[in-house]
């Protein structure tokens, strides 16, 4: 497929034929858990929470940020749009 190049013994024997890029894109990863190894025994024990950089557009209100609440227990969903990173709390 390619002309001009020259491989040599060295190139050809190095790590017993065995290529370490290729070797590493088709090393695999351990699963994903469905579910978490975190325990949270009732509502409100454990909130998570995220604030979405600035959109490319305001949104209605000029609201260029939101930010989210997930309830670890029962995984409900708050969504909040915000003006300002300083209102998330």
């Amino acid at each position: 497929m390619v002309t001009g190049i020259e491989m040599t013994d060295d190139v050809l024997n190095h790590n017993n034929g065995e290529c370490k890029a290729y070797l590493k894109g088709k090393m695999t990863q351990n699963m994903i858990l469905k579910k978490s190894d975190v325990e949270n025994p009732k509502r409100l024990h454990r909130i998570y929470s995220n604030v979405c950089r600035p959109l490319d557009i305001e949104g209605y209100s000029q609201y260029q940020y939101f930010v989210t609440f997930i309830d670890g227990f029962s995984h409900y969903m708050r969504v909040k749009p915000i003006k300002n990173k300083d209102e998330v709390s």
